[in-house]
């Protein structure tokens, strides 16, 4: 069993979900008192986002990659961001990383192949949905992304910002993340990604097909663990 290491913190909300599916899936698997090792590196989230939010993706990178390396100091054997956005810096961070680092880009790309989807919806923080970095990643599985239009797309990530990161969920967020979820399938959407780890707080359930990053993330970390 790998040791696991997670940066977290971005935000914390989603954080305390990778660790709770993590530690419950293994106990799951093996049963009585059984638990995985994980060391959780939590950083700033506003950092990380003063960061990004002026494009300054290499400096952004090199904050996750130092913490990964106190992840492999702690023991860790392998790393994993606990969060979508950073990995629009994941080539550099995949290259600089004293630790392996999986992708949650293949690992939902990869699930979304295991239902024989070639269509699917995007919503996430601006950047992840308009800086290209899931479609980049989806093309070499035959997979296309599409995103909600400007208004749509500004609506979405003012919701997680403002909202979604500090635990607050509102009935009529969720009712207007609804209608732009409808569009997406409309445009022909299989199925759509919740590309930011904190909208399953708001999309608790759906009549269309949703792919929850934070899960599938979370379970490939522990799958790649118990190798």
């Amino acid at each position: 069993m790998k040791h696991i290491g997670i940066v977290g913190g971005l935000s914390p909300e989603s954080t305390i979900e990778y660790y709770k599916l993590i530690c419950e899936e293994y106990n799951k698997k093996i049963g009585e008192w059984n638990f995985p090792q994980v060391t959780i590196r939590s950083l700033n989230l506003q950092e990380i986002a003063d960061l990004f939010m002026v494009d300054r993706w290499d400096d952004m990178a090199d904050v996750i990659i130092s913490a990964i390396d106190d992840l492999k100091n702690s023991g860790a054997d392998f790393a994993a961001v606990a969060t979508n956005t950073p990995h629009n810096a994941y080539e550099r961070i995949k290259e600089y990383s004293s630790l392996e680092v999986l992708s949650i880009m293949d690992a939902t790309a990869q699930e979304i192949q295991r239902d024989e989807f070639t269509k699917v919806g995007l919503l996430g923080t601006k950047p992840t949905m308009e800086y290209g970095f899931f479609q980049r990643s989806f093309e070499d599985y035959g997979i296309e992304a599409i995103v909600p239009g400007k208004k749509d797309r500004d609506y979405v990530s003012d919701v997680i910002w403002n909202e979604l990161v500090h635990g607050i969920i509102t009935d009529e967020s969720k009712i207007g993340y609804e209608r732009i979820i409808d569009d997406l399938v409309k445009r022909g959407a299989q199925g759509v990604i919740l590309g930011c780890t904190e909208i399953p707080l708001l999309i608790t359930d759906s009549p269309v097909r949703t792919y929850d990053t934070a899960i599938i993330h979370a379970k490939a970390v522990l799958d790649y663990a118990m190798k």
